[in-house]
């Protein structure tokens, strides 16, 4: 007997190519069902899932959960968007309490950046709190307990901005990095849901994502 034509046949083209042009990475499904929905489709997400798992190259990600009051803490991290001769990344902070986040993109991630991220977040939120979580990152931290447990050496330029702002400076412990789930959640957010899909869009235009 022959397929049934279904309300997603007129679209699973527009969809491999988006796929396509997204290798390696992955457009999550949620993201395609906005995209072909804008383009009339009337189906489910259960009907564009099935279509998609034969194809799919999952990625799991475990992210710890850890909770701070209103005004304590803000998580901050760069994440890799693209290597090579012309290098994207992108800053990232994130509010422990409400998650809000704020975005900033850099060719390199150097203490001017890391500083220059770290005003300009703090400038978008209109406040600071009481305590900045990083990962140990040489333009953050120098070494670690230098001076006694917890007493760290950290990078000049960073405690310039710390003391300008008043906020504490905090590491994970090393190898550790989940202890900043709330940015490497939203980290697999902004490069999953956002940043694959623009650059698809760039490609089939013939354009290349780059730093404003």
């Amino acid at each position: 007997r022959a397929p049934r034509p279904c309300k997603l046949d007129p679209f699973k083209t527009c969809i491999l190519e988006r796929v396509a042009a997204a290798r390696p990475l992955w457009i999550p499904a949620s993201v395609l069902l906005r995209e072909i929905r804008q383009r009339g489709y009337e189906g489910g997400y259960s009907m564009l899932t099935a279509f998609l798992h034969p194809i799919k190259q999952p990625v799991t990600e475990e992210v710890t959960r850890f909770e701070t009051e209103p005004g304590f803490q803000m998580q901050v991290d760069f994440t890799i968007i693209r290597l090579g001769h012309n290098p994207l990344l992108a800053f990232v902070a994130t509010l422990g309490w409400s998650r809000a986040t704020f975005v900033k993109f850099y060719s390199n991630q150097d203490s001017a950046a890391w500083c220059d991220g770290i005003e300009s977040a703090l400038r978008f939120f209109g406040g600071t709190p009481h305590q900045l979580l990083f990962d140990n990152a040489r333009a953050i931290i120098i070494e670690r307990d230098v001076y006694g447990p917890g007493k760290h050496r950290w990078n000049p330029q960073l405690m310039h901005v710390a003391e300008k702002y008043a906020f504490t400076p905090k590491v994970c412990r090393p190898y550790r990095a989940k202890t900043k789930g709330k940015v490497e959640r939203f980290n697999h957010y902004l490069k999953n849901s956002f940043i694959v899909p623009l650059t698809a869009t760039f490609r089939q235009a013939g354009l290349v994502l780059d730093v404003p």
